[in-house]
């Protein structure tokens, strides 16, 4: 059988054909895309990229230290491991918020609370705890996926190693608030610090103390997990500040007063500089730099003894009988008073319908055995004398009713009765106001502070340097000498230099035979004034005791308040003589 020539053709499907070629064209403009990517826009890309997935923080410098006047550390810092918290990330996590407290042992409204206090940073953490125990980080780590913007870093914290030996003087760092955001933000402080000065020479000396912060890349994933961190810029720690405190009497202050409330202030008399400043009750400043608890805040607070008061330059008392040397120096102006002048003390003075009674019946007196003996009656009779714009004009070249100056925040000014704060307050004034005046009393009212500058004026024979703590300070790094704070003339009295002489010599007779016996101390000429202030609040007067020593050549002024104690000569002159032998008889 012939076989057939006409097999029918297979039919071929275009689909077949254009299939490589549709491939084909893929490929090429795929290639032809990447090519684009990597090579035309390949450098813009990778920097976008880059911006995604890597940012910049700062890392804050470590604060600068604070030394007293012999190198001793009040004010440092250490390495410790912490707990950071993102606000952005730990906001309303109240889940996260409850597992975190659990770990660290904070209450979870402090917690809150510290969140929603520092929701300015966005993505940049905070400290949330110092201090962390090795099973704490660890427990932290674990649970990382449940603690969203919760890290564990090992950073530099302050911390005082005298704890109280300081507190008021040298202060303490917590917490930004928003007064202190704009304050920074004033001084052109970018990268914001963990912890800020809040009052203290840490207050007042707060940008020098920050330092220069340094910058870290940090690496993130998608959901902002940190991936890995290169330093860029490592940060350049604050300057260092030298006090004129000395520690030794800041510790022997602290325990002569012993707890009761009260303040010692010792100035060198030459210089200006704060030697001693010691406020009680105190408090431990290390509790503000590990973040304070709540309960541990209120406690503080509702302290009836107000620990957190700096008494030296924020409180202000009736100065009492020390006040009697500038009645006595406005008397010897007036051509009232001169050294054979003499009135009869018979245990009190009546004024109209008012009775100032004397500390004991001096009989025939002159203006010395009255200082000795601190003798109302004498004082009273001089007062009578003067008018109250004579005594005010004295008590304010010497300074009270003026803020100091001094480098700390918050001083007071006191009180001086002049002729216009009794106009702006429609105040009456009658003869016994101004014999109450000639003893202390009354309007008058000096700080700590005002009242051992006061004493500083007398050693110096009429005049006073302003009054400073920190001695010098340096950059961190310098090879440069440090720069000294130079002494700056503030206050001037004057008064015959032999009268000068005369009053010094009075206030010998005080601490030798008179009402500060319990001052002296032997081998050393101290020279002081006792004094008693009435108060409302109380029926014990307020205890006082001013004074300076070597007489020949002061080195140390002092002034010693003890609140609602009794009289000076038995309270205060005490504590005035452990300072002042401390400080003196070191350096023999």
């Amino acid at each position: 059988m012939a076989v057939n020539a006409h097999r029918p053709r297979r039919r071929i499907d275009p689909a077949l054909v254009l299939m490589p070629g549709i491939v084909a064209v893929g490929l090429v403009t795929l290639l032809v895309r990447l090519w684009f990517l990597q090579v035309v826009r390949g450098e813009e890309l990778s920097l976008v990229a880059e911006r995604r997935t890597v940012l910049t923080a700062p890392v804050i410098a470590p604060r600068g230290q604070i030394l007293d006047r012999q190198g001793r550390l009040l004010a440092g810092v250490k390495p410790t491991l912490v707990v950071m918290v993102r606000p952005v990330d730990l906001k309303d996590k109240d889940e996260a918020i409850q597992r975190l407290a659990n770990i660290i042992q904070i209450d979870t409204e402090d917690i809150k609370t510290a969140v929603a206090n520092n929701r300015y940073r966005g993505s940049l953490p905070f400290v949330i705890k110092s201090d962390v125990t090795p099973s704490e980080a660890i427990a932290i780590e674990e649970q990382k996926a449940f603690l969203p913007g919760v890290s564990v870093r090992q950073t530099t914290v302050r911390y005082y190693p005298f704890k109280e030996a300081g507190a008021h003087a040298v202060g303490y760092v917590g917490g930004l608030d928003e007064a202190d955001q704009k304050r920074l933000k004033e001084a052109e402080i970018e990268d914001l610090p963990n912890f800020i000065g809040k009052v203290g020479i840490e207050r007042s000396f707060d940008i020098e103390l920050i330092g220069t912060a340094g910058t870290v890349k940090v690496q993130v994933d998608r959901r902002g997990r940190q991936l890995s961190e290169v330093e860029t810029a490592p940060p350049i720690p604050g300057d260092k500040l030298v006090l004129g405190l000395d520690l030794d009497l800041q510790v022997a202050a602290r325990s002569a007063l012993g707890g009761r409330r009260g303040s010692v202030v010792a100035i060198d008399p030459s210089t200006g500089q704060i030697l001693c400043m010691v406020s009680s009750p105190d408090y431990d400043p290390n509790l503000f730099a590990g973040r304070i608890t709540s309960a541990q805040m209120n406690s503080l607070l509702n302290n009836p003894a107000k620990p957190f008061l700096n008494r030296a330059v924020a409180a202000a008392y009736a100065p009492g009988s020390t006040f009697k040397i500038a009645v006595l120096i406005a008397a010897v102006r007036a051509g009232i008073v001169s050294p054979g002048t003499t009135h009869v003390c018979e245990g009190s003075a009546r004024i109209f319908d008012r009775t100032f009674r004397c500390l004991g019946t001096h009989g025939r007196i002159n203006y010395e055995t009255a200082m000795e003996k601190s003798c109302n009656v004498f004082f009273a009779e001089v007062a009578k004398r003067l008018t109250y714009q004579q005594i005010a004009e004295v008590a304010m070249e010497f300074g009270l009713g003026k803020r100091t100056g001094i480098d700390l925040v918050s001083e007071r000014r006191g009180l001086v009765p002049t002729e216009q704060y009794l106009k702006d307050r429609n105040i009456r004034w009658y003869l016994g106001d101004t014999v109450n005046l000639g003893i202390g009393q009354g309007y008058l009212e000096a700080t700590p502070l005002q009242m051992a500058n006061f004493a500083a004026i007398i050693a110096n024979r009429g005049y006073s340097f302003k009054p400073h703590i920190v001695q010098n300070f340096s950059k961190f790094g310098e090879n440069e000498k440090p720069k000294y704070v130079k002494p700056e003339m503030q206050y001037t009295v004057q008064v015959d230099p032999l009268w000068w002489d005369r009053i010094v010599g009075s206030m010998q007779r005080v601490v030798a035979t008179g009402t500060g016996a319990s001052a002296r101390i032997e081998g050393i000429s101290f020279a002081g004034k006792t004094g008693s202030a009435d108060t409302r609040q109380t029926q014990r007067a307020h205890a006082w005791f001013i004074g300076f020593a070597p007489v020949e050549k002061p080195r140390i002024a002092i002034a010693v308040v003890l609140e609602a104690a009794g009289r000076g000569g038995e309270e205060a002159a005490p504590v005035a003589r452990s300072v002042v032998s401390r400080y003196l008889k070191s350096a023999q």
